[in-house]
């Protein structure tokens, strides 16, 4: 074992430092939250250095913090794993966090397992394709936990949820609750981690990135640190959450998918129209942070990576967010995904984005605006710079309003002929029977690849549940929002 330390014991119980009471806006909690975690000394060892081709890869065990609030929760102290990759040629500045999964505290008769979003390979080859320092930070967030209701280890979504009940039962005094709220906080330390490992770099700015509910830790982290700069999430479609919650349920013909299962397990599709649940939004939804004193962090450059076939997103969710986030934006939908697929995009995804980041160059624009004219869907569209390759991506549903991977949906592509500079104007042609998914891919000359929000062309919403194929293709009924 490598020798240092800052210092070796555990993470000391955290009080909440800001007035908490019916009269705080809870779109503080992140900023206090982190005030919090912040003032508690860096408590971290190395364990290990490993020298790659062309990089440098050091790892350390961080206790991030103890997180338990009114003691409901074990175990309450968060441990991870945190690699650095260092490339020889490593720019100064500013570094890429990676908040990656893994099971630290396993069932009875299992063993922990390692992160599995983010490979140490795919790590390892976004370092050097970028010249930029890498952190994963792995167990975010620690499982399994047990909460002391009803001491049930959970993982995942089931704790999410759990958490999230938890919280909407006293609002006001459990503040931290919400998991995302800690899994946050396991950036913020992993970042002060890497300022004092990286001191010859100065290292001070970071791009943060993750997949799923880590990727809406990455929103989370974005608000209440300033010295994330640049964030990359991956599959969580999900910003206005109440508004795409909405679409999801009509989508479905008043159903839910079925992998909202550990959420309508725990009741929350019966908490939506709540009060506590609206509450729980002024955390958790980034786009509740507009019009707020922290509304400026959602300025920073942001890509957006979707997959087109998620289990739990309907496609075209990004209409109700997208056009309203401040500043530099870009968007990817990437064909023919599952949710799980999206890590299949994490490498030339984040490569061309790192490397613009970097380098100042702007992120580029792809803009489309369908409009109706003599009872034609018109697509109108215009890049910032001229694409290598564009291609219309479509899929049909004849019988649902229903777009997921695992129900066998597939899009195809045309390509689409540049004509210079000129906005190009693409006809979306309605299905015969059903819905139809529409969106434009355009890859530029780095490898960045962007697209256009997706349009769903077909009668309204459905009225019925889409056909139970089997497997992940199913739903769950739908039930009072009001409870």
């Amino acid at each position: 074992m490598l020798s240092l330390a800052y210092p070796r014991a555990e993470a000391a119980p955290i009080a909440f430092p800001c007035p908490i009471d019916a009269r705080r806006d809870l779109t503080d909690t992140l900023a206090c939250y982190r005030q919090t975690v912040e003032n508690q000394p860096l408590n971290y060892t190395m364990t290990s250095i490993v020298q790659l081709p062309g990089i440098e890869q050091r790892t350390y065990r961080l206790v991030s913090q103890s997180w338990s609030p009114d003691q409901l929760v074990r175990p309450d102290t968060w441990v991870h794993e945190v690699a650095l990759y260092i490339p020889q040629d490593a720019l100064p500045r500013r570094a890429l966090v990676i908040a990656n999964d893994g099971t630290r505290h396993p069932g009875e008769g299992e063993t922990p397992r390692t992160p599995n979003d983010f490979l140490p390979d795919t790590l390892a080859d976004i370092a050097r394709s970028t010249r930029t320092a890498v952190i994963s930070v792995s167990d975010v967030p620690n499982q399994l936990l047990s909460y002391a209701d009803d001491g049930k280890p959970k993982a995942e979504d089931d704790s999410v949820a759990r958490s999230w009940t938890l919280f909407m039962q006293s609002p006001h005094t459990r503040g931290a609750m919400p998991l995302h709220v800690p899994m946050a906080a396991s950036i913020w330390r992993a970042m002060s981690l890497a300022e004092r490992e990286l001191t010859s770099l100065g290292i001070h700015r970071f791009v943060v990135s993750g997949i799923s509910k880590r990727a809406w830790t990455t929103w989370l982290a974005l608000i209440g640190d300033q010295r994330v700069d640049a964030i990359a999430p991956f599959a969580i479609d999900l910003l206005s959450t109440r508004a795409a919650l909405e679409n999801m349920y009509r989508s479905y013909g008043g159903n839910w998918p079925l992998a909202f299962y550990p959420y309508y397990a725990e009741g929350i599709d019966r908490t939506l129209d709540s009060p506590a649940f609206g509450l729980l939004m002024r955390i958790e939804d980034p786009l509740s942070y507009l019009g707020t004193r922290h509304s400026s962090r959602l300025a920073v450059p942001k890509y957006i990576v979707n997959a087109s076939g998620d289990d739990f997103f309907v496609p075209d969710n990004s209409q109700r967010y997208f056009d309203k986030l401040p500043g530099a934006k870009a968007l990817r939908m990437v064909p023919n995904s599952s949710h799980s697929d999206i890590r299949r995009a994490t490498l030339d995804s984040l490569v061309p984005f790192v490397k613009r980041i970097q380098h100042g160059k702007a992120l580029p624009q792809v803009d489309a605006a369908p409009i109706e004219t003599n009872g034609q869907t018109i697509l109108r569209l215009r890049t910032s710079e001229r694409p290598r390759q564009l291609l219309l991506w479509q899929a049909t549903n004849p019988l649902a309003r229903d777009f997921r991977y695992a129900c066998g949906i597939r899009y195809t592509s045309t390509p689409i002929a540049m004509n210079g500079a000129r906005p190009q104007q693409l006809v979306l042609v309605p299905p015969t029977n059903g819905w139809r998914a529409y969106f434009v891919e355009a890859t530029f000359d780095d490898g960045f690849v962007a697209t256009s929000q997706t349009y769903i062309l077909g009668d309204g919403y459905p009225s019925t549940p889409p056909p139970a194929v089997g497997g992940s293709c199913r739903t769950l009924p739908g039930r009072d929002t009001h409870s």
